[in-house]
């Protein structure tokens, strides 16, 4: 195995995420609550944990007028390992509440 898979797997084991956590898109500018963990059994391979997100606009006002961002007012589902993976290469920044 690659010491950097090595280094990423480490990474994700210090990463808690918890409700009502906020994760910042350095791509998009906007603000995603994670609102609950949802496990999804798998009888063939590891069960995986899914995070059910709440996307909004930096400018949250704006999203009740006129909304205007991909993610804006939007739930989607988030895959616990990729979203740890997105938040190491900072595709997404973790605020703990």
């Amino acid at each position: 195995m690659e010491p950097f898979q090595l280094d990423i797997r480490s990474k994700q084991d210090t990463i808690i995420l918890s409700q009502g956590d906020l994760l910042l898109d350095n791509v998009t500018d906007s603000i995603g609550v994670l609102i609950e963990r949802i496990r999804r059994i798998s009888i063939e391979d590891d069960d995986i944990y899914v995070w059910r997100v709440f996307w909004s606009s930096k400018d949250v006002i704006s999203d009740f007028i006129l909304p205007n961002d991909k993610h804006s007012g939007q739930m989607t589902y988030l895959e616990e390992e990729g979203l740890k993976i997105s938040i190491i290469i900072d595709y997404y920044e973790l605020i703990k509440r």
